[in-house]
């Protein structure tokens, strides 16, 4: 709710308050009205009424946005005490000046006064505190929607070049090579490239392209490995409408790329299935020894980054496990859909 919509909210409250209060009392006294006189229950009301109104509002606009403001509870305690005493003195002058000259009664309608006075202070104490913290949580649920916002558009821009990062050193291992394979491979980088620059910045992208996008990847891995079998990717969808966070399984499959090992009859094995309840992604390699130049590169970035975007986009809504074995390296994760 904006803050404007409270603003509002907090001015009619009271108002709303006593047209309650009234609709209350003269449903109470419908037999009175109905067998004897309508004057009876409104001549008290008009006396009553407007006292206790200022009671109520005096707490609901005053005393305790006061304590707010100061942390002054002393203040609010000490005034909740004195109020009833001084205000009682208000009830008899307005009594007195209607006509009522009985000091016996006066002195009772003082005493009186104070369970009205004590009942609307505390009513207006506990409607302002009410819709302020209501505000408060509002706005603390909106922070901390921006700040998740935030923080995904920096995990996603920390992807973005750290994925280019790991592509520009496979198509510089080909310029050394073949002209032939560089321009293909410079050919697939724009594909990468305007699927990042134009598709990736949404929050999510159709489940569709982001498999055209991991296919892309994959064919220029294989240029570079040119082993055959030692990718095998399947993928299944069974709704084309399917959205899911861009760049969201790159990460893992670098990851393999990265760690496993690359000779005939090892596999890097992906698969990818959606369907309209849940997403199963699984990765599986081989592991293989880092040499010196590779535990020297860059990393860290992309799996670590996927845990967050997932904590924050599917919180309790997804299961991943990363099992490192002796000679495998397996990921699986699972993602319930809930497009709200």
């Amino acid at each position: 709710m904006k803050e404007m919509n409270f603003n509002k909210l907090r001015r009619l409250a009271p108002f709303v308050f006593w047209v309650f209060q009234i609709i209350i009392n003269f449903t109470r006294n419908f037999y009175v009205i109905a067998t004897k006189s309508f004057l009876k229950v409104l001549q008290p009301m008009l006396i009553t009424y407007p006292l206790d109104f200022i009671t109520f509002s005096l707490f609901y606009f005053l005393f305790t946005p006061r304590f707010y403001k100061k942390k002054d509870l002393k203040f609010l305690i000490l005034i909740s005490i004195i109020y009833p005493f001084i205000y009682g003195f208000v009830w008899i002058t307005i009594y007195y000046l209607s006509g009522l000259h009985d000091l016996e009664l006066l002195k009772l309608y003082y005493f009186s006064s104070f369970g009205h006075t004590l009942s609307y202070a505390f009513y207006g104490i506990v409607f302002r505190l009410a819709i302020d913290w209501f505000e408060n949580r509002e706005k603390r649920k909106e922070l901390e929607k921006q700040n998740i916002k935030t923080e995904l558009a920096l995990l996603r821009s920390q992807i973005n070049p750290h994925f280019l990062f790991n592509i520009l050193n496979n198509i510089n291992s080909f310029a050394q090579n073949s002209s032939e394979k560089t321009s293909f491979a410079i050919i697939k980088l724009s594909e990468l490239m305007r699927y990042m620059l134009y598709e990736a910045k949404e929050d999510k992208v159709f489940i569709e392209k982001e498999i055209k996008h991991i296919e892309n990847y994959i064919e220029l891995q294989k240029m570079r490995f040119k082993i055959p079998g030692l990718i095998e990717f399947d993928s299944s969808c069974s709704n084309s409408n399917i959205k899911i966070p861009p760049m969201l399984f790159i990460p893992f499959i670098e990851n393999a790329f990265k760690h496993g090992k690359k000779s005939t009859g090892s596999k890097i094995k992906i698969q990818l299935e959606a369907s309209d309840t849940e997403i199963k992604f699984s990765c599986t390699n081989q592991i293989r020894i880092l040499n010196e130049t590779e535990r020297n590169e860059p990393g860290g970035i992309g799996i670590e980054n996927i845990k967050r975007r997932l904590q924050i986009i599917y919180p309790e809504k997804h299961t991943l496990n990363i099992k490192k074995e002796d000679d495998s390296f397996n990921v699986s994760l699972k993602i319930l859909r809930d497009e709200n």
